[in-house]
């Protein structure tokens, strides 16, 4: 293939790469964005469509929204989630509004376009013999089992995300404090406190660390596993290994941040520190999190105010 057109959109995305990094944008965001306009050109191509900015039409952008919503998944034959398709649609808007601000095109297809309705999923959390039943799967004093057991008690303790523990470095950690810096989202840093028996699990495991083959290669990361530095993908591959050797459901990163948010609340817990301690901006995400057992928190609060006794 030769030399592209520099109003492509294969090239154009290299440009919008550039300006999110200047934005200061995660790796992790950067790729999803490239990844999600990758499929939109890949349809493009595969259906004789323009792939030159200023030729993308709302049609062919409506299409493309159109195919994913009716696509089967090709694991399991199943249809693709309607929230696979907003994310999709959110990528392409905001490439589509930085294209329309460096006056690449001359109007935007986004214009007075509406995203996918989808319904609400409500993400579950765990119960807490769940968690415990994990826990107890990681007993143990090889190397292992006291890095998957701080790495759990952290997920719990601190109501991190995934990315942001294996972001972790050793001197993020402050003992004096009891607490970790972790790089949220926006590339925001923020004090994560965590408690007594994650701090033993966190020193236990450390000291298992100095030992290991490969701290004298990565002398910083927090998480070690047989190839270096863990990443967050490496993360979720423990979890599902040990949920599945436990017996229990397996439960993904983001279901123990809403298990912190959902415990939180349910003791008493205030919303602003929770929305301190979780890196939120906005308190529609105190909405979204353990939302699948705000009933059970609304009765217990019930439970406790004895209203009707009270008379």
């Amino acid at each position: 293939m030769g030399a592209l057109d520099l109003d492509d959109l294969r090239e154009l995305k290299d440009d919008f790469a550039t300006e999110l990094r200047r934005r200061n944008r995660s790796k992790i965001t950067i790729d999803g964005y490239l990844m999600r306009i990758g499929y939109f050109v890949d349809y493009l191509i595969e259906n004789e469509l323009p792939t030159l900015a200023p030729e993308v039409t709302r049609d062919h952008v409506g299409s493309f929204i159109e195919s994913l919503l009716t696509r089967p998944n090709k694991r399991s034959g199943k249809p693709l989630s309607p929230e696979y398709a907003r994310s999709n649609y959110r990528a392409l808007q905001q490439f589509f509004k930085y294209l329309a601000a460096e006056g690449i095109i001359a109007s935007d297809p986004f214009d007075k376009m509406t995203l996918p309705d989808a319904p609400e999923n409500l993400t579950a959390v765990p119960p807490d013999e769940a968690l415990r039943a994990l826990l107890a799967e990681c007993a143990g004093t090889d190397f292992e089992a006291l890095r998957d057991t701080a790495i759990i008690r952290m997920f719990t303790d601190t109501g991190c995300r995934a990315g942001e523990l294996a972001g972790l470095d050793i001197p993020d950690l402050d003992f004096a404090e009891n607490t970790a810096m972790v790089i949220g989202k926006g590339r925001r840093p923020r004090t994560a406190p965590f408690g007594d028996k994650t701090r033993v699990a966190l020193r236990k495991y450390l000291r298992a660390r100095a030992k290991h083959p490969k701290a004298k290669n990565d002398e910083t990361a927090l998480w070690l596993g047989r190839q270096g530095r863990m990443t967050d993908h490496g993360l979720r591959q423990m979890l599902e290994r040990r949920t599945t050797a436990a017996g229990i459901d397996h439960i993904h990163p983001h279901q123990f941040r809403h298990w912190f948010a959902h415990t939180w609340l349910a003791n008493g817990g205030q919303e602003q520190d929770l929305m301190m301690l979780a890196g939120w901006r906005s308190r529609q995400m105190l909405d979204r999190y353990g939302k699948s057992v705000a009933d059970e928190r609304a009765k217990a609060a019930h439970r406790r105010a004895r209203l009707g006794d009270k008379l």
